[in-house]
């Protein structure tokens, strides 16, 4: 299954005229780049909205929303609404925006009626083998921000490593909208991102909103493309008429192979690259410190990019989690270091100079923080996979940890919770107490959450709070606040 994904399109200021002039050679283009493309997605850099006050701010957009027909037309099927202008016309531009898609027949990624909701996912294929997550990094004070993907990156890491730790065999890809306007780099701390993101389990990162092409590498056998550029735009100068389409074949929850088709923009309106608009791109996708091979591809115009070195061991324990964590109040950072020749994880616990280990001695598959009994310290929480004293079958565990002169002890190294447990996850009630949420499968094959608190040395059960046929509703239910 092949996914193609553009960055910014924007259907105001300029675009519109161009697209008089040019609309034909728009569709030949858009039908050579995605012939063989099921799913087309790019970032709608504006609202569709016929009414609307706009929000106060340098560039303010509106497109009409009789061209989300258009776009349907012309070959998208999804849109990221997670950016810094989908709320130009408050949230009754974004909400007259979302339903414009809908009634074409186009998905907005990165939007929820429900500002409670957080970043939910948007699945792909007849057999839901890919799910996307859109998520934007800039804030606009505007009523309706809580609706759009984007308050917290902690949380999206949170949902995407439970999505892929509970759908091994769906592939993730994360969207992003975010890094510096027209910068050929992206910043340290989108590098980071983009590789905790990978370690949480997404196949691949891709990024928007710089209105430029930014370096590509591949962290753990995986892409990250941190800026495509735009793809219908009217900027000149700056670069900014040069972008990249990332196509992504997907096959067994991973992204197999990436391609790169280059592009310029000529009048807001995007064409295959000539040669010395590749050799430019080409150039810039290399920026990297880990700069990725580009391997002509002579069939379709392009390049296939691959990594420059051959991937490292995998974590063969497939542990989808944030590989770094900060003890509040503690001034401690908690590492969680993968030995692959003994094929199990390490805890490195930093209190300013000094480092203490814990080995775990066997696989994992959930690594977090979390005040589980309220004493106002966080305790680490482990998810291992393994028997234990009272139970001889190999299965997933809660075990929680307290840090107590700089080194982890343990607390309680809970053989079984009710069901079979499949995730977890620390959280706080009405009265802001911690308790730690579960997603079990019974017996009769069905799929619960329950909440669990902290009483004398233990986990108590003190309810279901859901039970469901379909472990994607549960997921929804498991993860809601």
């Amino acid at each position: 299954m092949r996914i193609s994904v553009v960055g910014d399109v924007l259907l105001d200021r300029g675009v519109p005229a161009a697209l008089q002039r040019d609309s034909a050679g728009l569709q030949r283009t858009a039908r050579r780049l995605w012939a063989h493309s099921r799913y087309v997605i790019g970032n709608l850099e504006c609202p569709l909205a016929t009414t609307g006050v706009s929000v106060q701010k340098q560039f303010s957009f509106r497109g009409q929303p009789q061209s989300a027909r258009w776009l349907r037309r012309l070959g998208f099927t999804q849109l990221s609404l997670a950016n810094n202008h989908t709320l130009d016309q408050q949230l009754t531009g974004l909400r007259a925006t979302n339903e414009a898609l809908r009634q074409a027949g186009l998905t907005g990624l990165g939007f929820a009626p429900d500002s409670l909701t957080g970043c939910l996912p948007t699945l792909l294929g007849p057999d839901s083998s890919a799910a996307v997550f859109a998520y934007s990094a800039l804030h606009v004070k505007a009523k309706g921000q809580g609706c759009l993907c984007g308050r917290d990156f902690a949380a999206l890491c949170e949902r995407v490593a439970a999505y892929k730790t509970l759908f091994p065999r769906r592939a993730v890809l994360v969207y992003l909208h975010w890094g510096t306007e027209y910068s050929f780099a992206p910043e340290p701390e989108q590098r980071q991102q983009a590789r905790t993101l990978i370690d949480c389990g997404a196949a691949a990162v891709v990024g928007a909103h710089p209105h430029v092409v930014q370096a590509a590498e591949f962290y753990r056998g995986h892409p990250i493309l941190y800026s495509l550029g735009n793809f219908l735009f009217d900027q000149q100068g700056r670069g900014a008429d040069l972008a990249v389409q990332a196509d992504f074949d997907v096959q067994d929850g991973q992204v197999i192979a990436t391609w790169i088709r280059p592009l310029r923009l000529r009048g807001a309106v995007p064409r295959p690259a000539d040669k010395a608009a590749q050799a430019i791109l080409a150039a810039r996708l290399q920026g990297a410190s880990s700069a990725p091979r580009l391997v002509p591809d002579p069939a379709a115009g392009g390049w296939q990019l691959l990594p420059n070195v051959p991937a490292p061991i995998a974590d063969t324990t497939a542990a989808y989690v944030a590989r770094q964590l900060v003890l509040p109040g503690a001034g401690a950072t908690v590492r969680l270091r993968y030995r692959p020749q003994a094929r199990e994880y390490q805890v490195q616990t930093s209190v300013g100079a000094a480092t203490t280990r814990l080995d775990l001695g066997f696989p994992l598959y959930r690594f977090t923080l979390g005040d589980v009994d309220n004493d106002g310290q966080a305790d680490l929480l482990v998810g291992p996979i393994k028997t234990t004293r009272f139970d001889s079958t190999v299965r997933r565990r809660l075990f929680v940890y307290r840090l107590q002169d700089g080194r982890w002890t343990p607390r309680w190294l809970g053989s079984r919770v009710v069901h079979r447990l499949l995730y977890f996850r620390p959280a706080r009630d009405a009265a802001g107490r911690t308790v730690v949420l579960t997603l079990e499968q019974t017996p009769a094959k069905q799929y619960c959450v329950g909440r669990y608190y902290w009483q004398g040395f233990g986990l108590t059960l003190d309810q279901f709070t859901q039970q469901s046929a379909s472990l994607d509703e549960a997921y929804l239910h498991f993860i809601q606040p």
